[in-house]
């Protein structure tokens, strides 16, 4: 599903990652650890073309598609989605314009018909049961007022609308009590049984212990270390390390 082959990337004119090699299969889990700034957000960044990053050299493919001329909403509707570290606030659009918007942009994409009003409720009320959401988050606006654990959790709101393809989380747990990380599982799991590919970017024993990871990966000095592939040799290896 995507493949990226000695990506070297830079911001501001220093070189963050600096030869990547990765490979995610269908409805594969991958964990993706590392000390800070060693490149772990700028990699996932990278792959949905936040324009603060340039790509400087190798590719990235995702079902055998290069990404390199695909604009963002490209590459979201080709089933891509991000689930941002810190979300930003959003004044005047309402949660609820957000989801309709973007899951019928997707369903488009995907030749399908758009949601009925009908259709729409019954999946956020599903959906809402299942994150522990307050059917009147709906009516807010994106993010405004809301804690570090509720933007995590409208995230994957949003994330169970989209059904995505590939779903990349940038530490979803971080800042999040326990009983949050164990809500914010669910909705991994959910699309897991779906067949969703993920990139979990996580320093979190919680989400560990509740989400199965079919690969884990280290990644320090903008290289992913060959032979780190287990969480308790990544482990093992930054005790040894500190």
């Amino acid at each position: 599903m995507l493949t990226i082959k000695d990506l070297k990337v830079g911001v501001d004119g220093r070189e963050i990652l600096r030869g990547v090699n990765l490979e995610i299969g269908d409805g594969e889990t991958h964990l993706l650890m590392g000390r800070n700034g060693n490149g772990k957000s700028t990699l996932l960044n990278t792959i949905v073309k936040y324009p603060k990053y340039e790509v400087l050299g190798g590719e990235i493919l995702f079902d055998c598609e290069s990404l390199s001329k695909m604009s963002v909403s490209q590459i979201a509707r080709k089933g891509i989605f991000l689930s941002f570290q810190n979300a930003p606030a959003i004044s005047g659009l309402s949660v609820s314009t957000l989801l309709k918007n973007s899951v019928n942009s997707i369903r488009e994409a995907r030749g399908e018909k758009p949601l009925t009003a009908p259709e729409y409720f019954k999946l956020a009320g599903e959906y809402c049961k299942l994150l522990e959401i307050p059917s009147d988050w709906l009516k807010r606006q994106v993010n405004v007022g809301f804690s570090g654990g509720e933007k995590k959790r409208l995230s994957m709101l949003e994330m169970l609308f989209l059904q995505p393809k590939l779903a990349l989380l940038d530490e979803p747990d971080s800042g999040v009590d326990f009983v949050g990380v164990g809500i914010i599982a669910r909705a991994i799991r959910a699309l897991q049984e779906k067949g969703t590919s993920f990139l979990i970017v996580s320093h979190s024993r919680d989400i560990e212990d509740i989400v199965h990871f079919d690969k884990a990966h280290f990644i320090k000095d903008g290289v992913i270390e060959e032979g780190l592939n287990s969480i308790d040799a990544i482990r093992n290896y930054m005790q040894e390390n500190d």
